[in-house]
């Protein structure tokens, strides 16, 4: 029986470590052709992947000097525009992967040539211009999650800051604010019911009516509200979609179905092909759906997913296809489109892998 090779093993190993290139960075490489002794090169994003393939390799009585490395678990930073685009490369002319609003917590994988690669609380790891980032030493993450009062934008329509209380002058706007970004109220700013200063990851500050926003704890501790969450998607209606959107200003699909249940405290999947992979699976008769399953559609022939909405009553649902809109999934409806692969239950199963309540993730608190 001939040996097994490094190689092989890295392919063994980082198909149980790392099976979703979108979530795990798995960059290792065995070089076997430097003598009795291989190499391992390359880089991952978790340190438990660089030593199960050690492990492995020294299981396999295979020699080698080890030359990865890991990237840091601890390094991170806040968005400080109103949406981060992130890329698949680190290049302007990249595929979009996904998007951050301002005051998302980010870990830092590594900063290159004015860029970042960077892993969004989601779990996706993709590439963003390091202009969007805010890094923040291990004392300004903590004071920024134990320290300053921090507030989330829950009105459903634009927020804009200016640079004075009230002021309808183009010229004093300081920022436009996304759904669910994070700001803190600055701290030396005059108290005032009705208007609140506050203050931007990279330092900037402004006003805003104190009714845009919720305190962080109530955000992060609701209960599972999906009139909210329907809501949330129904204000979007007629918004454009683009790939890898995931703003209030423009998203995708999954994009959608994600900002509804943020609102909401409540992390998803990025992706459909991941969303359709958590909560409890639903079959196919929409006679047994409730209101804030997740719908997904695509290929029946290969069980692949390629869309997902958000279902209401009725056979009715919401989700974005060239725009947010309603469609039936009654063939018999005038505006039927599309029947489902499955569905997914959101609803009791809060707290399960790639569900997870904002309250319970540690880069907020």
């Amino acid at each position: 029986m001939l040996a097994i090779t490094g190689a092989e093993v890295l392919k063994k190993v980082k198909k149980q470590v790392a099976p979703d290139s979108r979530q795990v960075v798995y960059e290792l490489e065995f070089d076997g052709s430097t003598g009795a002794t291989g190499v391992l090169r390359g880089v991952t994003s978790e340190a438990s992947a660089l030593q199960a393939t050690v492990d492995a390799l020294n299981a396999a009585g295979i020699a080698f000097e080890n030359k990865a490395h890991a990237y840091p678990a601890d390094n991170f930073g806040l968005v400080t525009i109103p949406v981060a685009t992130l890329r698949t490369r680190p290049a302007h002319a990249g595929e979009v992967a996904t998007q951050a609003v301002m005051g998302t917590p980010v870990r830092i994988l590594e900063n290159k040539k004015g860029w970042m690669r960077i892993q969004t609380p989601d779990g996706y790891i993709a590439y963003v211009p390091d202009s969007s980032i805010a890094s923040k030493s291990k004392a300004e993450m903590r004071a920024w999650q134990r320290d300053t009062t921090r507030l989330v934008v829950t009105n459903l329509r634009q927020v804009y800051l200016t640079s004075t209380p009230g002021s309808n002058n183009p010229r004093q706007c300081v920022s436009e604010l996304c759904l669910s970004s994070i700001v803190t109220v600055k701290s030396d700013a005059a108290a005032d019911s009705l208007w609140v200063c506050v203050q931007l990851p990279n330092g900037r500050y402004g006003w805003a009516e104190r009714s845009n926003f919720t305190p962080i704890n109530q955000w992060a501790n609701q209960d599972l509200d999906i009139d909210l969450i329907l809501d949330t998607a129904y204000s979007m209606e007629g918004a454009p979609y683009l790939w890898g959107g995931t703003s209030n200003k423009c998203t995708d699909c999954s994009g959608l179905v994600k900002i509804s249940y943020l609102n909401n405290g409540i992390i998803l999947r990025r992706d459909a092909s991941q969303q359709a992979l958590t909560g409890q699976r639903l079959g196919t008769d929409w006679a047994e759906y409730e209101a804030g399953d997740l719908l997904f559609f695509g290929d029946a022939a290969k069980g692949k997913v390629t869309h997902v909405g958000i279902y209401d009553s009725d056979s009715r649902y919401i989700h974005c296809s060239g725009r947010v809109k309603r469609n039936s999934l009654d063939p018999s409806a005038s505006d039927y489109l599309y029947s489902t692969l499955w569905a997914v239950r959101i609803r009791g199963k809060v707290g399960t892998n790639g569900i997870t309540r904002v309250a319970d993730h540690p880069w907020f608190f």
